[in-house]
């Protein structure tokens, strides 16, 4: 019954678990190898397993997140207190701000461009009605087609999905988190190349998605 109770919560931690490593790009070249990639896991695992029994309980795991969560808060406020004195003022705060605002924009302005170079079809350097409208139902066929594709899959996947706590005990063991990371890893590596670079995974999913919408809309 415990550990019935406890599978949400060792599910989702687990998963946040293992989905964190790779950030782990050692070498700093800008590329995780798969080595990297179970090196950064190996790390996670052995920080999460207080007790050092090689598993993983509920409570091991959110202790993990917690302090995930608190290095996060630290990082956040490094990036803010500019001249490192300890705290944080309105002005830099406001600094922050208006980095966040131009980032922002810069999205903004790149999703623009795309936008003129895929559809501004007069090559005039803006978007006509008819060129707003042509993109408008390019994002809509995209839309139908992922849909279409889509539909029936999530039950499917779920099914090929490897358990994370594969004999159902409550806990997660070596093994079951090694077969996790490396079904992760297989997912995220798009090309097969045993290589993650930026964009694989989600970010590509999300980039080979519908296309920009036109300017103004």
């Amino acid at each position: 019954m415990e550990a019935l109770m406890y599978k949400p919560l060792l599910l989702l931690a687990a998963t946040a678990l293992i989905a964190a490593t790779p950030a782990a790009d050692l070498d700093g070249n800008g590329e995780v190898t798969r080595a990297e990639f179970k090196a950064a896991g190996d790390a996670r695992f052995a920080a999460a397993d207080a007790n050092f029994d090689g598993q993983l309980t509920p409570d091991e795991m959110r202790t993990l997140r917690e302090n995930d969560r608190t290095e996060q808060a630290r990082k956040r406020f490094l990036s803010m207190d500019t001249n490192g004195d300890g705290a944080v003022t309105e002005a830099e705060m406001q600094a922050a701000r208006e980095q966040m605002k131009e980032r922002r924009s810069d999205r903004k302005d790149k999703r623009h461009e795309m936008a003129l170079e895929r559809f501004d079809s007069d090559e005039d350097g803006s978007l006509s009605e008819a060129e707003r409208a042509e993109a408008r139902e390019a994002m809509k066929a995209v839309r139908d087609q992922r849909k279409a594709k889509a539909k029936g899959q999530p039950k499917k996947r779920r099914a090929e999905r490897p358990r994370l706590d594969a004999d159902g005990d409550g806990l997660v063991s070596r093994a079951e988190y090694d077969a996790m990371g490396e079904a992760l890893f297989s997912r995220m590596d798009a090309n097969n190349d045993g290589v993650l670079t930026k964009g694989e995974g989600r970010k590509a999913r999300k980039r080979n998605g519908p296309p920009p919408p036109p300017p103004g809309q």
